[in-house]
């Protein structure tokens, strides 16, 4: 009986501390620092620490208000990896079957509900296009209980039905940043326009997804693997996952990336093209690169960049498969861990993480993102770990 008094008077202790977090009132206004009560754990729940809360593009669209239908007052972070620090009533267990206890290095699917009963769910095999979707740091009003579901804060709830994959562990929490969406992601795209043998590949951007498409390209044998971005810092890190070659399109036309493409493919182009960019811009150019009969596939266009024109007839006379992707389900953030794990000694997955935050830098760490400075910025709420 002492025992459990005790561990009673410890779980009231807990709930009395608060947790901060970093807020976005509303669209394009600074973020504020807010402290929020630890919520009561109920049954299938846990609370995580947050080792490190991963900067998306898709978080600076969000604070820009490009997202149609998010709510504010918004806590950010839907790519998190960090520590349980306390499990509900009753017993949870990780997407392998293993009970999850306290101390576990996990990360989460970063969807925190889906139905599994409407037609996306059941008919059209869709469930990132589900209504009822719900996801982490982008859905959730902070004002509503349990407010802390995002990642830019000191400590997460996870909701009853989230998805948790164990960390293993000889990969660090700045390996498994590379998790993210941005793997998972890149799983899904290249399952969508599948990878073979032999392939020419070209990735538009070399942010953290278009480096994961880099990645794959290079373990599913890809021949030839072309890397284009703006930033010179990144087409260097693409070159060590995977990239065999380089196109700054700062320094070079279109027309001049054409013509290198093809004469890297052997007259021809690229079998397939994927956007990750986030820039509608590239669209159009990605159709003008791609070879006749080849694949474009966009995966970047999680939030509204804008319009612009693509000419009809030159996709319909080039023959071309098109191909989307939007978002991810919880079997790539499976695949996602054990692809790191399996490939972690060959790729610098840590190298990912070249700008590390505070939680009362995360204004800055939005602007740092929006600059396309960093490559895999983090905020760590209580330091690296």
């Amino acid at each position: 009986m002492p025992v459990l008094q005790l561990s009673h008077w410890f779980r009231v202790g807990f709930r009395m501390r608060k947790s901060r977090a970093a807020v976005v009132p509303r669209p394009n206004a600074p973020l504020t620092v807010e402290a929020y009560k630890v919520p009561e754990l109920v049954a299938g729940s846990a609370l995580m620490k947050v080792a490190n809360a991963g900067v998306c593009g898709t978080d600076v669209h969000l604070w820009r208000g490009q997202l149609s239908g998010v709510p504010y007052p918004l806590i950010l972070g839907h790519e998190v990896v960090g520590t349980i620090e306390e499990v509900g009533p009753t017993p949870l267990s990780d997407l392998d079957g293993n009970e999850i206890n306290v101390g576990d290095r996990v990360t989460f699917h970063d969807v925190t509900k889906t139905c599994y009963s409407c037609w996306h769910c059941l008919i059209a095999k869709a469930p990132t296009k589900c209504p009822n979707r719900e996801v982490y740091g982008i859905t959730r009003d902070s004002t509503k209980w349990p407010h802390l579901i995002g990642g830019y804060a000191e400590y997460v709830y996870l909701t009853p039905g989230t998805h948790i994959v164990r960390i293993p562990d000889h990969v660090s929490f700045d390996g498994a940043s590379a998790v993210g969406c941005a793997l998972p992601t890149a799983i899904h795209t290249v399952m969508r326009s599948p990878l073979r043998w032999g392939k020419h590949v070209a990735i538009q951007g070399a942010g953290p997804v278009g480096l994961m498409l880099a990645m794959l390209a290079k373990v599913n044998g890809a021949s030839t693997i072309t890397s284009i971005d703006q930033a010179s810092n990144r087409l260097k890190i693409a070159s060590e996952f995977g990239a065999t070659h380089n196109l700054n399109i700062r320094e070079t036309s279109l027309e001049e990336r054409i013509d290198e493409l093809k004469e890297i493919t052997g007259g021809r182009g690229p079998d397939i093209v994927y956007e990750a960019t986030g820039n509608a811009l590239a669209v159009p150019e990605g159709i003008e690169l791609v070879r006749e009969g080849g694949t474009y596939t966009i995966c970047g266009q999680y939030t509204d960049s804008g319009t612009v024109e693509v000419n009809p007839h030159l996709m319909n006379r080039k023959h071309l498969n098109i191909r989307t992707v939007w978002g991810s389900e919880t079997t790539h953030v499976y695949q996602a861990i054990r692809t790191i794990s399996d490939n972690y000694a060959e790729f610098p997955f840590e190298k990912l993480v070249t700008h590390r935050f505070s939680l009362d830098e995360a204004q800055k760490a939005l602007e740092t993102q929006e600059k396309h400075v960093s490559v895999k910025a983090v905020i760590s709420p209580h330091g690296k770990e």
